[in-house]
């Protein structure tokens, strides 16, 4: 092989290295990209079902508190403190010995929570 032939080898051996390392590394940055939104994502909705799950506590806990809800500009007070965010549709429905709360929480979950009194 002459020296001319060599060089060109090369040359197009590097090319193809660098064709093939920003091949790697762009699907890396999307699989990457990719795994940290879903992991966003489920840490929002883990959230979204703690709060909601320690708010049903509360009041399974205290049903008194029940009587003392208001909804005021898409948020939930107990008294005049703030107990969850983002709401709409907030209802109340007296039964005998339960009561039935539903509204739509963060414009995605319905929700419906019977707590016995």
């Amino acid at each position: 092989m002459n020296c001319k032939n060599k060089k060109a080898f090369i040359t197009l051996e590097l090319l193809l290295v660098i064709v093939i390392a920003s091949i790697v590394l762009i699907s890396s940055f999307k699989i990457i990209t990719n795994i940290y939104q879903n992991a966003k994502t489920s840490q929002n909705i883990s959230i979204s079902q703690l709060d909601l799950l320690s708010s049903r506590i509360i009041l399974e806990k205290n049903p008194h508190y029940i009587n003392n809800l208001s909804l005021k500009n898409n948020n939930l007070y107990i008294e005049n403190s703030l107990f969850l965010e983002n709401i709409s549709n907030f209802k109340i429905q007296n039964k005998q010995n339960f009561k039935i709360i539903s509204f739509i929480y963060n414009n995605i979950y319905e929700i419906k929570w019977v707590i016995k009194i």
